[in-house]
């Protein structure tokens, strides 16, 4: 990669419940958006965080990485947020340290992970709904997500970051 350069980070997540089972084998389209949309009705979790990362381009890929805070309950792990700058719909985050995941956001897509923690590994199953990737131009990136864990409830979650130099 390319010289990094340094840069601050703020993040804003909002995360709550829902009613979503991902790993069925239906139609994760547009049953499931109505599904969500009537779900919802527990306070949403938020977190706010402003941290320092690098920020580094190379042959058309852009990489934003920082170290994860005890605020995200993910102390010990750094974030690597990467993705083609000819295809900015398709944003995948790694995560490595104590806990550890590749997560892929594609719009209308559902992918499956595994997610690593000291105690033992989860299946995961991630539905995003909407990406919008503005880093190259103006510094922001809003992510809409579903993630369940197998054997757990699902949660929706808005992310959003905005990065300055």
């Amino acid at each position: 990669m390319a010289e990094a350069k340094d840069i601050k980070i703020y993040i804003d997540s909002v995360r709550y419940e829902v009613e979503a089972s991902l790993f069925s084998d239906g139609d994760d389209g547009e049953d499931l958006l109505k599904l969500i949309e009537s779900g919802g009705e527990l306070e949403p979790e938020k977190m706010q965080m402003n941290t320092l990362g690098k920020l580094c381009e190379k042959d058309g890929r852009t990489e934003i990485s920082y170290e994860e805070t005890e605020l995200t309950g993910m102390e010990g792990s750094s974030t690597v947020i990467s993705f083609d700058q000819k295809n900015e719909g398709v944003v995948t985050m790694f995560r490595t340290g104590l806990v550890s995941t590749a997560l892929v956001f594609e719009a209308g897509k559902r992918h499956h992970c595994v997610y690593s923690t000291p105690y033992m590994p989860f299946e995961v199953c991630v539905h995003t709904l909407s990406v919008k990737n503005d880093v190259t131009a103006n510094g922001y990136l809003e992510i809409d997500y579903i993630v369940e864990i197998r054997g757990a409830r699902a949660e929706r979650t808005k992310f959003s970051m905005k990065i300055n130099a």
